[in-house]
C-alpha cells in the first residue's frame, strides 16, 4: 500500500474470489502476494500479462513462479520496482523492440556465441542492437567482443538503476554497433576494483527495459541459468547440441524452467549428427533453425574478433534466423 501511495494509486484488494475473477483481466496489473498464490493458481483464470508475484521470501515465490507465469518480486528490496509497475512507468509498446533470451540447454553449446553472433548480423542491417549478459558466472561477453578494455558501463556501475531510467546510449561499451551490458571483472582498466556480477532484478529489469525503448533488437544472454524474473515478454530460443546427451539436458530444462514456448536452434557439427526433427519431437518444441560447425569460429573467439563479424558459416546461419525472428519491414 506504501509502494501504491508513493505514486498516487488506488489500488483494488480482492479479498474474495469474486472480486478477483472480475478484475483479472481488466487491471492494468496484477501483484499476488505469496500467501495467495496457492489459491489464485487453483482458479483456473485465463492467461494474461503483467502479472507479478510479492513477497519476502524469494524461494516461495519462485516455487509459484511457473504455475502462475509471473515475475518475482522480493520484498521489501524491490519496492521500488513496485511503484514502478503501479506507475505505468516501465510500460513498453509491444512493437518497441524484439527481444530474444538466449539459453544454453545445456553447457558447451554456445549460447553467449550465438548471442553476439546474432546481434553483429543484426548490426550488419543496420538495426540499433544491444546484447545484455544475465548469467551471473558468466563472465564472457567482454571476451566474446573484444571488449574488456573498452570504456563503458558494466552491470557494477547498473546496480543503483530503478524504475524509469533513460536511453542508455553513449553510456555502454559499444563493439562494431552493438551495445554490451556484461557482469565486468573484478579490475577494471580504470584501476578501480568492483565485483563482477549481476545487481539486484529491480536494477536488471529497469535497464533492460531501458534498451527496449531505445533499441530495434535486444538480445538477452540467459546461459543456462534463466531468471525468470526478466522480461517475460522476450522470445525464447533455446540453443540444443544435436547429441543425445544434450537433448535430455535440455528436455529437463524446458520442464524445470517452464520453457514450453521457447524455440529451438539446433547446434550441429562433429559428433552432433541427430535428426533435427527427432530432437524437437524430443522436446515438445518447434526448431526454428539450425548453426552448424564454423571451423573459423574459434579463432575469432580467440582474438577478440565478434561473432558473426566476418562472412561464413556461422553468420550465415545467423542471418538465417534473423530472417524468421524479426518483423518483415525491418530497416
Amino acid at each position: 500500500m506504501a509502494a501504491a501511495a508513493a505514486v498516487q494509486v488506488e489500488p483494488e484488494v480482492a479479498r474474495d474470489t469474486e472480486t478477483l475473477r472480475r478484475n483479472w483481466l481488466r487491471a492494468s496489473v496484477v501483484l499476488i502476494g505469496a500467501d495467495q498464490a496457492s489459491s489464485v493458481a487453483g482458479l483456473g483464470l485465463p492467461p494474461r500479462r503483467k502479472v507479478h508475484l510479492c513477497g519476502p521470501d524469494a524461494a516461495v515465490l519462485m516455487s509459484w513462479s511457473v504455475p502462475l507465469d509471473a515475475p518475482v518480486m522480493v520484498l521489501p528490496q524491490q519496492t521500488g520496482f513496485v511503484s514502478s509497475l503501479l506507475a505505468g512507468i516501465d510500460e513498453v509498446p509491444d512493437d518497441a523492440s524484439v527481444v530474444l533470451r538466449v539459453i544454453g540447454g545445456s553447457g558447451g553449446v554456445g549460447a553467449t556465441t550465438l548471442a553476439a553472433g546474432l546481434a553483429q548480423r543484426a548490426a550488419k542491417q543496420q538495426l540499433r542492437v544491444a546484447v545484455t549478459e544475465l548469467d551471473a558466472t558468466g563472465g564472457g561477453l567482454d571476451l566474446v567482443f573484444g571488449a574488456e578494455q573498452a570504456p563503458g558501463w558494466r552491470w557494477p556501475d547498473l546496480a543503483s538503476a530503478a524504475g524509469h531510467i533513460g536511453d542508455l546510449s553513449g553510456q555502454l561499451p559499444n563493439v562494431s554497433g552493438v551495445d554490451l551490458i556484461s557482469t565486468g571483472h573484478p579490475r577494471l582498466n580504470d584501476g578501480r576494483r568492483r565485483g563482477p556480477g549481476l545487481p539486484s532484478s529491480e536494477a536488471v529489469n529497469a535497464a533492460v527495459a531501458s534498451l527496449v525503448r531505445s533499441h530495434d533488437l535486444v538480445i538477452l544472454d540467459a546461459g543456462s541459468h534463466p531468471d525468470g524474473a526478466v522480461m517475460p515478454r522476450a522470445v525464447d530460443l533455446l540453443v540444443v547440441a544435436a547429441e543425445v546427451k544434450a537433448v535430455m539436458a535440455a528436455r529437463s530444462k524446458v520442464a524445470d524452467w517452464g520453457l514450453d514456448d521457447a524455440v529451438v536452434v539446433l547446434r550441429t557439427g562433429p559428433g552432433r549428427r541427430l535428426d533435427g526433427a527427432m530432437v524437437a519431437e524430443t522436446l515438445g518444441l518447434p526448431m526454428i533453425g539450425a548453426v552448424p560447425h564454423d571451423p573459423a569460429l574459434p579463432g575469432c573467439l580467440e582474438t577478440g574478433t565478434p561473432p558473426g563479424l566476418r562472412r561464413g558459416r556461422f553468420a550465415r546461419a545467423c542471418d538465417r534466423l534473423l530472417d524468421e525472428l524479426m518483423p518483415d519491414d525491418r530497416a
